[in-house]
């Protein structure tokens, strides 16, 4: 995500960087966008844990 965040505050960021993360990280174009805007807004440079969804007692 540095890498991303760097180019595109370089101008240099493209829909093939960010593709060839997703496929490479096993997520949609539209999740790396997504974190990218979070990183800018939070600072946070590492990509989010993905958590699954768990059954509770109440489910």
């Amino acid at each position: 995500m540095r890498r991303l965040l760097e180019r595109q505050q370089a101008g240099e960021l493209t829909t093939r960087h960010v593709r060839t993360v997703a496929e490479t990280v096993g997520v949609s174009e539209r999740t790396v966008w997504r974190w990218l805007e979070q990183a800018k807004a939070t600072g946070q440079v590492e990509a989010p844990v993905r958590q699954g969804y768990a059954v509770s007692d109440e489910v």
